[in-house]
């Protein structure tokens, strides 16, 4: 039987999950020794991001990616870190703000596989698709 990504790193976060620190470092390297020695090093990335997932979704961790023309200031990051937490029921909001001008202006906000677009730019491509 063949284990998966999601299968590793589920068993790594069971054998961390409330461990004090030494015990998660002990943890963690036992297990890098495992994988190492099984010969499969080259799947730790996709371990990593799977457990980053499980993480963060036992611990209502929501990470999110606002696209914005222009840095967001303290207050509208405040507020978006709201909307999220609000909407997701999230406990902690991890947000990056990317900054990409061709948006003109407005926010989309990229949470998981979800993207909510309420930028200029995308309005204004509605507005052509409905006139023509």
């Amino acid at each position: 039987m063949r284990i998966t990504f999601k299968q590793y790193a589920q068993t790594l976060y069971e054998i961390t999950d409330g461990k004090s620190k030494p015990e998660t470092e002990k943890s963690v390297a036992d297990f890098a020794r495992y994988i190492y020695r099984k010969r499969k090093l080259k799947i730790a990335g996709k371990v990593i991001e799977q457990f980053a997932a499980i993480y963060n979704e036992k611990k209502g961790i929501v990470e999110a990616d606002a696209v914005t023309a222009e840095k967001l200031s303290a207050g509208a990051e405040k507020k978006v870190k709201e909307y999220i937490e609000k909407k997701y029921g999230a406990k902690e909001v991890v947000l990056k703000n990317t900054v990409d001008e061709k948006i003109k202006g407005g926010i989309v906000l990229k949470v998981g596989d979800e993207v909510v677009d309420g930028s200029l730019e995308g309005r204004l491509e509605e507005l052509r698709k409905i006139l023509t």
